[in-house]
C-alpha cells in the first residue's frame, strides 16, 4: 500500500470523526432544548425530575447511527427528481430510527425508575399520546437542516458548498 493510499484512508477517518464530532454537538444541543421544555413543562405541573446527562450519550448514540445508516443506505440524487423530496425521504427515515433508539432509552429509564412505559417514552402521565407526537415532530426537524446540507452537499460537492455557507474551502 503506498503512502497516498494510507494518507486517504486517515483522512477519511479524521473527516468521519469530526463529521460525528459535529453532528453529536448538534443532536446534543437539540435533545437538551427539548429536555429543558420538557422540565419547564414538568416543574410547572410541580415535577422536578430532569436527566440532562443523557443528551450527549444520546446525541453520540444517534449521531453515530445517523452515520451507519448512511454509510449503509446512501442518499442517491436522481437530476430528475426534485430535490426536496430526497430530503423528504430520507428525514422521515431518519427521524422514524432516532424515534425508535429514543424510545428503547427512554422505555430503559423508565424501568429503572420503575414507571409505566408511556410515561417513561413521553416524561409525563399514560395517555399523553399528544406529547409523543409533538417530540417525533421536533425530532423531524432536527433532522431535516443535516439531511438538507448533506444532500445539497452531494448535489454541489462537498467543498463548494462549504466555501458556499462558511467562506471557506478545505
Amino acid at each position: 500500500m503506498t503512502a497516498t493510499a494510507k494518507k486517504s484512508r486517515w483522512q477519511r477517518i479524521k473527516e468521519e470523526v469530526v463529521e460525528i464530532w459535529i453532528l453529536t454537538i448538534y443532536l446534543a444541543i437539540f435533545f437538551s432544548a427539548i429536555s429543558y421544555l420538557r422540565f419547564a413543562i414538568l416543574q410547572h405541573a410541580g415535577i422536578t425530575d430532569s436527566e440532562f446527562w443523557m443528551n450527549a450519550i444520546k446525541a453520540a448514540v444517534c449521531a453515530k447511527f445517523m452515520m451507519i445508516s448512511r454509510a449503509l443506505y446512501p442518499l442517491k440524487i436522481h437530476p430528475l427528481r426534485p430535490l426536496v423530496w430526497h430530503i423528504l425521504g430520507r428525514s422521515l427515515a431518519y427521524v422514524l430510527m432516532v424515534t425508535v433508539l429514543i424510545g428503547i432509552e427512554e422505555g430503559i429509564m423508565a424501568k429503572i425508575h420503575g414507571k409505566h412505559l408511556a410515561a417513561g417514552i413521553t416524561g409525563l402521565e399514560p395517555g399523553s399520546i399528544n406529547m409523543f407526537f409533538a417530540l417525533v415532530l421536533l425530532y423531524w426537524l432536527m433532522v431535516i437542516p443535516y439531511i438538507t446540507y448533506s444532500a445539497i452537499a452531494q448535489a454541489l460537492g462537498e467543498n463548494r458548498l462549504r466555501k458556499l455557507v462558511f467562506g471557506y474551502n478545505k
